[in-house]
């Protein structure tokens, strides 16, 4: 068997592989006036994009130029649908069994597990009119890093999901629904001081995931406690607790910036009085301040793998 015809095997296969994880997808169309099949809509917007179209038009446009292309793949008896048609049918589908088969095909790529799943929220630039016509646009997404995919051995960073949010406050809300459409068992999942939220933790730990939380002041006491306890920790010099230590050197914004993350595992103390689920450590971020060039300490609430 030569080279070329492994290769478009191994690609046909791939096609399968991928338009399974969407058998479940329902089109909401009558049977009969069905002319375009899904599968082939499908195909056509997943290589279009892959190949750099950004809009129903520009999908559109790929299905004429690389009909014969695609029907190495697909009949397509009845040729492509226009920017129209396509624009109708996204439209119609389930947005969220949509992501649900799109999170498992992403999840078969790799045999090993997510290494980190990154939780952010981010405010949409330019997505707001001035007088308050229009309010800005807030997202929440959830990253996947992983070290290996099928297409490289390159660490990559896919987005899982996202969800759109009226204001930033209501990402308390949000997260825990875009947790519940991913598979998390083995992975870590990060998230900014927003999500620094008890039910958050616990949905987290009850999905076999593990945590590293930002600790800010939406955490008063326990925010509190820990800042006090590595304050008198690193005044002692750690005499009392056994700590772990992770040196960093970075560039950043033109200068060399050394970071220090010291992690304290002995706090059974602190579980008791505030009763986190699954939480096994504190860490500590040292980090040059950027106004009065002194280290500073950022906490974080963590709990690893076991």
């Amino acid at each position: 068997m030569s080279q070329a015809q492994s290769q478009a095997e191994h690609a046909f296969d791939q096609v399968v592989d991928w338009l399974e994880h969407f058998e479940s997808l329902d089109a909401p169309r009558q049977a009969g006036k069905v002319w375009y099949p899904l599968d082939e809509m499908l195909l056509l917007c997943l290589l279009a994009v892959l190949a750099g179209a950004e809009s129903w038009v520009e999908i559109a446009e790929f299905g004429k130029a690389k009909l014969d292309f695609l029907r190495r793949y697909r009949p397509f008896e009845n040729g492509t649908a226009s920017h129209d048609q396509l624009g109708d049918l996204f439209a119609a589908l389930d947005a969220e069994a949509f992501q649900h088969c799109f999170i498992a095909w992403v999840a078969s790529l790799t045999k090993l597990g997510p290494d980190i799943v990154a939780i952010d929220g981010k405010t949409l630039r330019r997505s707001y009119q001035e007088g308050g016509a229009k309010a800005p646009i807030h997202m929440i997404s959830a990253s996947w890093r992983s070290p290996c995919c099928a297409w490289t051995s390159a660490r990559q960073r896919l987005v899982l999901g996202q969800a759109k949010v009226a204001e930033k406050s209501n990402e308390i809300i949000a997260i825990p629904d875009l947790l519940d459409l991913l598979t998390l068992k083995g992975a870590t999942v990060t998230i900014d001081a927003m999500g620094c939220q008890k039910e958050i933790a616990k949905k987290i730990k009850d999905k076999a995931a593990d945590y590293v939380l930002a600790l800010k002041g939406n955490q008063g006491t326990l925010q509190q406690d820990v800042e006090l306890f590595f304050t008198e920790q690193k005044t002692r010099r750690f005499a009392d607790t056994a700590i772990s230590r992770h040196r960093t050197l970075e560039k950043s914004h033109g200068r060399i910036e050394t970071r220090t993350y010291t992690a304290i595992g002995d706090i059974a103390w602190l579980q008791e009085r505030h009763d986190w689920t699954g939480l096994k450590s504190i860490v500590s971020t040292g980090a040059p301040d950027k106004r009065e060039g002194r280290p500073s300490d950022r906490p974080r609430a963590a709990a690893p793998a076991t």
